[in-house]
């Protein structure tokens, strides 16, 4: 070889050294990048979509409103609800007003239907204009020994609504039937029911 070759074979020599180191490659493998891109989308504390996912509990059904109103027994003081005295039994409520004399007449025979079967009784005074005084002193003088409260304007709303205008005419006996699972029927209007019938409503 002559001298005037020798860089030249210099040069040829060098390039074939540097093709023979195999390239750096990149650390970072596809997957890997999949994986980091994920993790940064993911907002700040999230669990991994493998992660259990723990289902929101159903509400439970809806109280009936009616039975879930809290009601104040003039007699104690002491609140309740009807869906108390539901889960004891069946329940007789009667809308009704001091001045009402057919209303007096059917918690007399609500009294005797006491003796004869086990249920509860309550008396809801539907008269705007009658206190609470009045009304315990009514309670009292009769020897009616259930719960009695007075209606107020919700409550009032509430059985209009539910059952008709005549619920809130005392003289017309308007009257509840609460059974042990909650179901509620407004009895017939304007019939004064006797003792045994009274027990045998409840007991059916």
């Amino acid at each position: 070889m002559s001298v005037r070759m020798a860089p030249f074979a210099l040069l040829a020599l060098g390039l074939l050294l540097g093709s023979c180191a195999a390239p750096a490659r990149d650390a970072t493998t596809p997957g890997a990048v999949a994986a980091s891109s994920a993790i940064a989308a993911a907002p700040s504390g999230a669990s991994p979509s493998n992660a259990p996912v723990t289902a929101s509990a159903e509400p439970s059904a809806a109280a009936d409103p009616l039975l879930a109103m809290e009601l104040v027994d003039v007699r104690s003081g002491e609140p309740f609800t009807l869906a108390e005295l539901a889960a004891d039994g069946p329940v007789i409520v009667e809308t009704m007003a001091i001045w009402c004399t057919t209303c007096r007449a059917q918690m007399h025979e609500m009294t005797a239907a006491h003796e004869l079967v086990d249920f509860h009784s309550v008396s809801i005074d539907v008269e705007p204009s009658e206190i609470a005084e009045d009304l315990t002193a009514y309670a009292a003088q009769e020897g009616f020994d259930w719960p009695f409260a007075l209606a107020d304007a919700s409550l009032a709303t509430h059985l209009r609504e539910r059952f008709g205008t005549g619920v809130l005419f005392p003289p017309g006996t308007p009257k509840l039937l609460i059974r042990a699972d909650g179901s509620v029927e407004l009895l017939p209007l304007n019939e004064l029911l006797s003792a045994d019938e009274l027990a045998a409503l409840v007991s059916g």
